[in-house]
């Protein structure tokens, strides 16, 4: 028990932030704890002599009660110096913080804390005979009432549950934990220890719990819609909780065989992963295509349930694929490895197709056009309100019958007839108009591809000089005839 208290003094005289302060301290210490253990030696021997004098009846009691306080008050005086000193100077270490998951999938840290001293023994022989003044609490070497809490370095935020976890008291030289449920998933945090009236701040990279080896997997994304024909990207957090270097293995169960998907990291398509050497997570995608057309197996507005398994490569050898062919979520939930539940919930796709036998016209100036165009359903989900609309030229009119349809199934065909009215006094040239066309899918704007018609106006010829003309070419023909009538006479 000496060795520990001296121990204790040690600490007390040598630990310091810096050099400069532990010499100041140390002759402050040398002062103070001289100066107190003289007071309490002078009032020692006081009391000793005054206990003889009363036993000879040379004083009152009251003045040997009052010698006894004295003795008391000068004894509790270096006691209190002595626990001063300990309280400032007892150090708790971080030994070590390890970052793991519980059975429920919980992240979680654990902190291991250690009392510690140091000091100069040499120093603290010389009040080795004043141990006597300790009590046996002082002489237990305990730190008490240690609070800790995890805090996020970047905004100082608390992010460990509880906020603060209470350790009672640590004996010197013993260890204690802190287990925390993380509310932040950090790579690093700062550990705040408050022991004694001292504040300690560490900043720690998290350790891995090296007794297992799991690999955790989580998306933000875990729940998506997509179009039929289309494809959709799930972002995916690795997390790996181990020491080892293991190859783990990526895989998706449940997953309809008309739905196809790739793992893919910076652009590369792969099956299987490696975690380099100090790097515990990683971030990839999965891309799921789905098929152009709904069948019995993927039905439309129906959630898709699927999983993502990552094993170790033992674990993946240990997997039956007929037990995969015939999958059900409870089988699933005993696969091994870690798995993330993912869903796919695939949409109809509106998609509309406008035909026009003929994009060119050509009209008289002053005449209009007449034509037709066929509007089809060539997606997998209704289309409602199709709308047709035309841009035109300006002092251009138009008309569209029927200019709404209120509903048109997939597969099924509308026609809409339109005309276009140039003006009168436009000119002749060539102008285009552009047909448009848009509807609504599940509240969703489904356009199409517009359709650019072109419209070639020429002059028109006036009446008068057209008669004219042709009764000219009436009379050049009739004269050939006569001229040729009274040559073949000769």
């Amino acid at each position: 028990m000496k060795i520990l208290l001296l121990a204790i003094l040690i600490g007390a005289l040598f630990f310091t932030p810096t050099k400069i302060k532990a010499q100041n301290n140390e002759a402050g210490l040398l002062l103070d704890l001289k100066k107190s253990r003289a007071d309490y030696e002078i009032a020692n021997q006081k009391f000793i002599n005054d206990k003889k004098l009363l036993e000879n009846q040379a004083i009152s009691t009251d003045e040997f009660n009052k010698s006894k306080n004295e003795l008391l008050s000068k004894e509790v005086d270096y006691q209190k110096l002595i626990l001063r000193l300990i309280s400032q100077q007892s150090y708790i270490a971080v030994e070590k913080a390890i970052k793991y998951q519980d059975k429920n999938g919980n992240k979680r840290v654990k902190i291991s804390l250690k009392s510690t001293l140091e000091g100069n023994e040499e120093y603290l022989n010389q009040f080795k005979e004043h141990f006597d003044v300790f009590t046996p609490e002082m002489r237990s070497g305990k730190v008490y009432n240690i609070f800790v809490s995890l805090v996020n370095i970047n905004d100082q935020i608390i992010i460990g549950s509880p906020y603060q976890y209470k350790i009672p008291s640590v004996e010197i030289g013993k260890e204690a934990t802190a287990d925390f449920s993380l509310l932040k998933d950090v790579e690093t945090l700062q550990v705040n220890l408050n022991y004694s009236g001292k504040k300690d701040q560490e900043n720690i990279l998290l350790e891995k719990d090296a007794s297992v080896n799991v690999v955790d997997i989580t998306s933000n994304q875990f729940s998506q819609e997509a179009d039929l024909g289309s494809q959709t990207t799930f972002e995916l957090n690795l997390e790996r909780f181990s020491t080892s270097d293991d190859v783990y293995k990526l895989m998706v169960v449940n997953l309809p065989q008309q739905i196809t998907y790739d793992f893919i990291d910076a652009e590369t398509k792969l099956s299987q992963i490696k975690f380099l050497q100090g790097i515990n997570t990683k971030k990839i995608s999965l891309i799921t295509y789905l098929p152009e057309r709904d069948d019995e197996k993927v039905v439309i507005d129906k959630p898709l349930s699927f999983y993502v398994l990552i094993l170790t490569d033992e674990q993946f050898k240990s997997l039956d694929d007929l037990v995969l062919k015939d999958i059900n979520e409870k089988k699933i939930k005993e696969l091994p490895g870690n798995k993330e539940r993912l869903e796919l919930i695939p949409r109809g796709r509106g998609r509309i197709e406008v035909l026009a036998p003929n994009l060119y016209h050509e009209i008289k100036n002053g005449d209009s056009v007449l034509m037709e165009i066929t509007i089809r359903n060539a997606g997998t989900k209704r289309l409602d309100n199709i709308k047709v609309t035309i841009d035109k030229p300006l002092n251009w009119s138009s008309g569209i019958k029927p200019d709404i349809i209120s509903m048109l199934a997939p597969g099924k065909e509308a026609t809409v007839k339109i005309s276009v009215f140039p003006p009168a006094d436009g000119g002749v040239g060539a102008q285009d108009i552009k047909i448009k066309t848009n509807a609504l899918v599940n509240n969703r704007k489904v356009e199409s591809e517009d359709k650019i018609v072109r419209i070639q106006i020429d002059a028109k010829t006036p009446i008068f000089w057209t008669i004219l003309l042709i009764f000219g070419l009436i009379a050049i023909i009739v004269g050939i005839v006569v001229f040729g009538i009274k040559i073949s006479k000769r």
